[in-house]
């Protein structure tokens, strides 16, 4: 297991600041959804804009994007890290309507937990093997309850949180399976990042392959979009947190271990998500942070240490 030295502790505090961005990019991308009157076209905006931001630092820091090298040394599932981001994307509005809200938030992270640890213990995806041992198995089970309860406690009456019917419990099965894309493509971009020497090269491109599945997406769903007569620039810059999301995984991931990697982002989205929530901001329904939220915090917070040192 990696020491806990400096790079460690940047890495962690890099997972935790733009973990907590995900709750505030999911905001800014719905707003935009809202304006443009359709959610595809507004994941496109948003994935572009990643896009362009991501080459543009690139281009300043001259960074190198070996794409000739690395198509003739690596294997094929070197590119899937954008692939995996589309289809997550797409799969959550498949699923939104269906299932309801809190399971579409709930489910996947327990899909991503798991398939971290999966990773870490086969060392898939060129990842350093790190064994299962109780304590981590414990820690990964504290932060899949503690961000249930984040995410479920004041939703239990919301619409679509009733008794799941056959059907929709397969979907939730689904959900799960989805999730561990996620792991996937975290562990995939930190190999890329690795490969290319460079989290930046790596982020680029899982964005411009997610940018291209989307465009294509686009053009067969072909849905309309509103012509708003004002967009304001803060509704395109989820792209830029997202990007700045991936970046730091692929940056994360060969130092932290997938699963570990994972988990400080969770935690970072956790309480982020409880100050959101607690105020109300971003247009975000008031949910105060209750005694059991706050618990539910906590408990990511020990699964998170437990994951890393146990």
């Amino acid at each position: 297991m990696v020491s806990f030295d400096a790079l460690t502790w940047v890495a962690l505090a890099l997972g935790l600041v733009f973990g907590a961005m995900i709750p505030v990019q999911t905001s800014i991308n719905s707003r935009l959804a809202r304006t443009l009157g359709a959610i595809l076209p507004a994941s496109l905006v948003s994935f572009t804009v990643g896009t362009l931001g991501l080459g543009l630092a690139a281009l300043v820091t001259r960074t190198n994007v070996p794409w000739v090298e690395t198509a003739t040394t690596q294997p094929w599932w070197i590119w899937v890290g954008g692939v995996c981001g589309l289809v997550f994307l797409t799969m959550n509005i498949v699923l939104l309507p269906r299932i309801g809200a809190s399971a579409t938030v709930v489910l996947p992270l327990v899909g991503q937990v798991l398939g971290g640890l999966v990773i870490d213990l086969t060392g898939a995806f060129g990842m350093t093997v790190q064994p299962l041992t109780p304590l981590r198995g414990l820690g990964a089970t504290l932060v899949v309850v503690g961000a249930t309860m984040v995410n479920l406690v004041g939703r239990v009456n919301a619409p679509g949180a009733g008794h799941p019917s056959r059907a929709a419990a397969l979907l939730w099965v689904a959900a799960i399976l989805v999730g561990t894309l996620g792991a996937v493509q975290i562990a995939v971009n930190g190999r890329l990042g690795q490969v290319m020497g460079s989290a930046l090269a790596a982020a680029f491109v899982s964005f411009l392959v997610g940018a291209v599945g989307l465009l294509v997406v686009n053009l067969v769903t072909r849905q309309r979009v509103r012509r708003p007569e004002r967009l304001p620039a803060w509704t395109l810059t989820g792209g830029l947190l997202g990007a700045g999301f991936v970046l730091a995984n692929a940056f994360n991931a060969p130092i932290l271990g997938t699963s570990v990697a994972i988990s400080i982002t969770l935690l970072g989205q956790v309480i982020a998500g409880l100050v959101l929530d607690h105020g109300g901001y971003l247009g975000i329904t008031k949910r105060p942070a209750s005694p059991l939220r706050l618990l539910g915090a906590a408990l990511v917070v020990a699964g998170v240490v437990l994951v890393r040192f146990g």
